[in-house]
Order: C-alpha cells, then sequence, then structure tokens
C-alpha cells in the first residue's frame, strides 16, 4: 500500500472521533420490569383565592370600617402572581398598609393542618402535615408529599413494586386548591409546561390516575462530564442554586426559578415574598416599592425568564393520565374535597441512559486502523521505546568512557 493511500486514513480517523464525540449517550427501552422500584409522583397542593375567606378575615383583623382598597392589596399580596397593581396606594396615599408581608402571609394563608385531612396511603392512615411537608414556590407556600426538594424524611419511601402494588394516595382539602403531580425532585411554577396541573375547587372531588415511566441511568453515565451527557444529576446544583440556597437539589423547575430570582435582583434589587428569606444576608425582600417595581417590569421579566438557560435532570420521570374524573356539582354541599390519586399500574417499560462508547472504544478503534494501514500495534510501539532506551544508555556509557580517557590522561 502506498503513502498516499494510507494518508486517505487521516479523514476516517477524523471522522470516528466526532461520531465518537457525538454519540457517547443512547437511550434504549428496556422491558425487564419483575424486579423494578417505581417511585410514587411527588404531589403537591397550593391554596387558590378564596375572596370570601380574605374578606372575613379582613374585617377581623382590619375592623370592618377598614379602607376598602386593603382588600385588593391583600389579596395580590397575598396570592402574589408576579404583579401588584394596586401596591401603588401604599405608596404615599393616606392608606395605612402592612408592612411585614410573612406576618400578612401567616394571616391568611391557611396552614397544613387547616387544609388537609384524613391522610391514606394504600389505604393505611398517616399524619398528613408528617407527609406534605411546606414547600416554597412562585405560588407561595405549598405543601408536598413525597417531595426531596420539601424536607422529605429520607427514610420514607414510597415504592411501587411486585410485592406492594401499585400505589395511591387519598386526601380531603378544605379550600381551593393548585393540583400538582411531578418528579419528587421539581417543583411547580408559574410557566410550567407538560406538568400535570389540576384547579379543584372546594367541595368537588378529583380522582387522577396515571402511570409512571422513568429513567434509569446506567452506572457508567456518572463518568461522563456534564456536557457530554447533556444533563444534570439531582446533587449537581448550579453556581446560582449554590449561591441562593434556595433548594437542596437540581431539578429544572428549580433551576428556572433560580434564574427568574436572579431575574428580579437584576432589575429591582429584590425578590418577592414568596421565595425570599426574611433577614437572608444574600438578598432582600421586597416591600411595597419593591413590588411596584417588579411590576413595571412584568413582561420584562417574562420576556428574559423564557432565555434562562437549564439542562433537563438526568432523573427525569414521565407522568401521563389515564383517568380524570370530571368536574360537577357535589350531591350535597360539603366544605370538603375528596381526592385520589394513583398509579394505575407498575411500569413495563422504562428508559436506559448508557454510556456506548468509552475511552477505552477509541483507544481500540484507532488502534485497529493503525494496526489494519501502518501495520502498528501497541507491542510495536512498546518494541520501540525500549529499543530508543537502550540505545540512550549506550550512548551516555560511551560519552562516560571517553570522558573518563580525557580525565585519566589530564
Amino acid at each position: 500500500m502506498s503513502w498516499k493511500e494510507k494518508l486517505k486514513i487521516i479523514p476516517k480517523i477524523t471522522g470516528l472521533y466526532n461520531n465518537f464525540l457525538t454519540t457517547k449517550i443512547s437511550f434504549n427501552l428496556d422491558t425487564l420490569f419483575l424486579n423494578w422500584n417505581t417511585s410514587f409522583p411527588a404531589v403537591t397542593i397550593c391554596e387558590l383565592y378564596n375572596g370570601e375567606k380574605l374578606w372575613d378575615l379582613s374585617e377581623e383583623y382590619f375592623g370592618v370600617g377598614h379602607d376598602l382598597r386593603l382588600d385588593d392589596v391583600i389579596g395580590e399580596i397575598v396570592y402574589f402572581q408576579g404583579s401588584c397593581t394596586s401596591c401603588d396606594v401604599c405608596d404615599g396615599q393616606n392608606i395605612t398598609c402592612p408592612r411585614n408581608f410573612t406576618k400578612l402571609l401567616s394571616m391568611f394563608r391557611s396552614n397544613c393542618s387547616e387544609l388537609i385531612g384524613n391522610c391514606k396511603y394504600n389505604n393505611n392512615f398517616i399524619e398528613c402535615c408528617d407527609h406534605f411537608q411546606p414547600l416554597r414556590t412562585e405560588y407561595g407556600l405549598c405543601f408536598a408529599f413525597n417531595s426531596n426538594q420539601a424536607n422529605k424524611v429520607t427514610e420514607i419511601q414510597y415504592i411501587n413494586n411486585r410485592e406492594v402494588g401499585a400505589g395511591y394516595l387519598t386526601f380531603e382539602v378544605t379550600a381551593d386548591i393548585q393540583l400538582f403531580l411531578h418528579s419528587p425532585f421539581e417543583i411547580p411554577f408559574l410557566t410550567a409546561e407538560g406538568m400535570i396541573r389540576e384547579t379543584v375547587l372546594q367541595g368537588l372531588n378529583k380522582e387522577v390516575i396515571i402511570t409512571a415511566m422513568e429513567v434509569f441511568n446506567h452506572p457508567s453515565l456518572y463518568g461522563i462530564d456534564m456536557e457530554e451527557r447533556k444533563c444534570r444529576f439531582f446533587n449537581e446544583l448550579t453556581e446560582l442554586g449554590r449561591h441562593l440556597k434556595l433548594y437542596s437539589f437540581y431539578g429544572f423547575s428549580t433551576c428556572i426559578v433560580e434564574c427568574a430570582f436572579s431575574i428580579h435582583l437584576k432589575f429591582c434589587n429584590c425578590s418577592n415574598h414568596f421565595l425570599a428569606k426574611e433577614g437572608s444576608t444574600r438578598y432582600h425582600m421586597c416591600n411595597y416599592e419593591g413590588l411596584m417595581c417588579l411590576t413595571d417590569y412584568y413582561y420584562d421579566i417574562l420576556e428574559e425568564r423564557r432565555q434562562c438557560d437549564c439542562l433537563s435532570p438526568c432523573e427525569e420521570p414521565e407522568y401521563n393520565i389515564i383517568f380524570n374524573s370530571v368536574d360537577g356539582k357535589p350531591k350535597k354541599k360539603t366544605e370538603l374535597t375528596k381526592i385520589r390519586i394513583g398509579l394505575a399500574e407498575l411500569p413495563t417499560l422504562r428508559y436506559v441512559r448508557k454510556v456506548t462508547k468509552t475511552n477505552l472504544d477509541l483507544l481500540i478503534s484507532l488502534g485497529g486502523l493503525a494496526g489494519l494501514f501502518f501495520n502498528v500495534s501497541l507491542i510495536r510501539i512498546v518494541e520501540v521505546i525500549f529499543l530508543l532506551w537502550e540505545i540512550k544508555w549506550r550512548r551516555l556509557i560511551i560519552y562516560f568512557k571517553q570522558y573518563l580517557r580525557i580525565w585519566k590522561c589530564h
């Protein structure tokens, strides 16, 4: 084979290397489901705006003859949705607005024991507020079941397998709520797409049955850089996440919320009272002036948060609704809403993400090409190294003998 023909291998080696870089990770379907453990989804409930409750509590705390404009201000603060158009009445006008937003939330939003009751998992009674933990979200303080972001006790595992069967959760709520079903490492957020979300009004019972398909990450994936696998594990917080310390684990939703938080700081040097922690040394909680600033830049903030660059999580189960009860009028007037969330069946499919090509595979492929076109092998390379080493020592010995002869002559 001529040297010109041998040189044609160079483009092939380059193509092999580029292919190695671009197709390092693969997705496959796994059907060996007999020994799988499937985690129950996280269930988060957030209280919705209730005008009647708000008016009653306003009369109780501020008196029957209070300025009615105060009700609008309280409503927009307690159920903040990114803007507060009525907050300008608190700026230099003859109305006394409460300044302690944290106290307002505790006064007007229901706590766990007031909101949730009669909880059962797989028909076994559980203490509701031990399992529904408080979770900071863009909807305010919500309560999340089986959420790693909500300080869930690590010993508690809601695992579904062939021994225990498909899990289901039942509970009752006493107010209008927004119901979210999502991964245990995710949280509800304002611009969520694809997350299961249901509005459940008081007295209207709700049943949601879902299927789950999880992603299994092969152990070989942990040795691959984030840029190559194009996803983050839950313990790989972003630099911004480590600085803000809003959440303990990485999720796509937490990344978006942290990014939106930083945009608030950029425009107004504060963030809203739902996310900012009072007394933090890293950032400020917005007062009325801050909320009016967020209102002025509302659309700019929305536009910028669309540009937030967040990687998908490596642990990303997929949930699909197969049954969702129709909302209808209850047969009799009741203050309790019964909710049932369950898995239809144990999954028989799951995605497997694994490394298809390692550095050793690349070395073997390049070695094979080199041996085919240049008659080179690892043994030949080692032989050349030893030969060069031997020649080097021989020359040193010769130089040393010559030096001794010159020294003796002098």
